[in-house]
């Protein structure tokens, strides 16, 4: 009798998880292969993260840069966790634009277009 060896050290279903713009390989790993831990993430970012970009144009309208600033840290975090890297690139963008008082618009107008993508691909690919 021989024994199952999977190729992927995740385990057998690990490679079945495909969500644009979300490198799941790299988000499995970080939450230590739990695919359905991940997945419990993932529903929970998409339906937390996903107004940040608004709440960070609310804070800096009312002058609340360290609010902006810390919102944008946050989505940095958890996109950076549950793998999708190029959301976390932005959100260290509208970070870095907020301390710095440069490019805020632009940085943000990228980031609530790479936002709105991730979680429509979330909800797309894992609909509640």
């Amino acid at each position: 009798m021989s024994k199952l060896h999977w190729s992927h050290p995740l385990g057998p279903d690990a490679d079945a998880l495909k969500i644009a713009g979300i490198d799941t390989n790299l988000g499995l790993k970080r939450i230590g292969g739990k695919r359905e831990r991940y997945e419990s993430l993932l529903h929970k970012f998409a339906g937390k993260q996903a107004g940040a970009a608004e709440a960070i144009r609310a804070a800096l309208s009312v002058g609340d840069a360290s609010t902006a600033e810390r919102e944008a840290h946050s989505l940095k975090g958890a996109a950076s966790t549950l793998g999708a890297t190029a959301l976390a690139d932005h959100a260290a963008k509208v970070e870095t634009a907020i301390k710095t008082g440069q490019n805020v618009d632009e940085a943000l107008e990228s980031l609530s277009h790479s936002l709105v993508a991730v979680v429509e691909a979330i909800l797309a690919t894992l609909p509640v």
